[in-house]
């Protein structure tokens, strides 16, 4: 019974070992997200926080969170939108321009079907589109 003990008591040190050996060399991903801050997204602009922290929850990431119109923040390990609530007509030629777009693994657009056209611009993107009184 003693080997025994001993091979499952090794077992158990060697895998936990390689855990954890592949926790600490895992390369960590970017992930890039702008938030449509337009006017069309005040019926959905609610459900914004809750779709950050979906995303946020990605394991082995860093995140940098704009709007259409300004950069919020770059890398962080968080999404923290902060004062952000939506102002001004849709455009999203200046959301094309940062440059984390280029450091990032990921690249998300949240906005709404109500809001302008993303199929030019947003090609390689995951769009999330809110809908009013969704969840």
């Amino acid at each position: 019974m003693k080997p025994l003990a001993i091979w499952v008591i090794g077992f158990v040190v060697v895998i936990g070992v390689f855990a954890l050996v592949v926790n600490v060399v895992r390369d960590t991903s970017r992930v890039f997200v702008v938030v449509d801050g337009s006017f069309p997204m005040n019926g959905v602009w609610n459900q914004v926080p809750d779709e950050l922290d979906k995303i946020d929850d990605r394991r082995y990431s860093e995140f940098a969170l704009a709007t259409e119109k300004s950069l919020v923040h770059s890398w962080s390990d968080r999404l923290r939108l902060g004062a952000v609530s939506p102002f001004a007509p849709c455009g999203f030629d200046e959301a094309v321009g940062y440059t984390e777009i280029a450091e990032a693994d990921d690249l998300i657009l949240i906005t709404t079907p109500a809001s302008c056209t993303t199929a030019d611009q947003f090609t390689d993107w995951e769009i999330i589109l809110l809908t009013p009184g969704g969840s």
